[in-house]
């Protein structure tokens, strides 16, 4: 029938099995679209302890896809990525049609700009590929194996 081990003992060890874990879903291009986004996100990562970082990131890359590129666009569609290993794969992919994402230095940001750089201190590595014309990808890796930031302190790096 396939592969698989039946000698877990806990559902902690079968969702750490060997194989990474991937998932790719679509969505409207629309702000009410985001909390469902983040909420299969969380869902997929229930029991990792990380649950908090990444309802932030995919709230924080969604959003900009909406908000900053054609995926906001009547008819328009983000895309949601993830992979869980022990260095999860977050990923969001737009339409195009805005700047290229950018992660300011501190010194720069006012009112936008501070979401790209909040993702960017809770990952160990942040990215971004494509272009304006055909769309952009920006991902996060996060490090499952670290203790999680306290949710507190998600509402704290935003304020900051």
């Amino acid at each position: 029938m396939g592969k698989g081990n039946w000698s877990y003992g806990s559902a902690a060890q079968w969702l750490q099995g060997p194989d990474p874990m991937t998932w790719r879903r679509t969505y409207s291009g629309r702000l009410d679209q985001v909390p469902v986004a983040r909420q299969f996100a969380v869902s997929l990562f229930a029991g990792s302890g990380h649950e908090g970082e990444v309802a932030f990131i995919v709230t924080e890359l969604a959003s900009n896809a909406v908000r900053h590129t054609r995926s906001g666009s009547y008819g328009g569609w983000f895309g949601l990525e993830l992979v869980y290993a022990e260095v999860a794969y977050i990923g969001v992919t737009d339409l195009g049609g805005g700047p290229r994402p950018t992660v300011l230095p501190e010194s720069d940001q006012l009112e936008q700009g501070r979401g790209l750089r909040a993702v960017s201190a809770l990952a160990v590595a942040i990215g971004i590929h494509g272009n304006p014309a055909y769309g952009h990808t920006v991902w996060a890796d996060l490090d499952l194996r670290t203790t999680a930031v306290p949710k507190h302190d998600l509402a704290v790096m935003l304020a900051g």
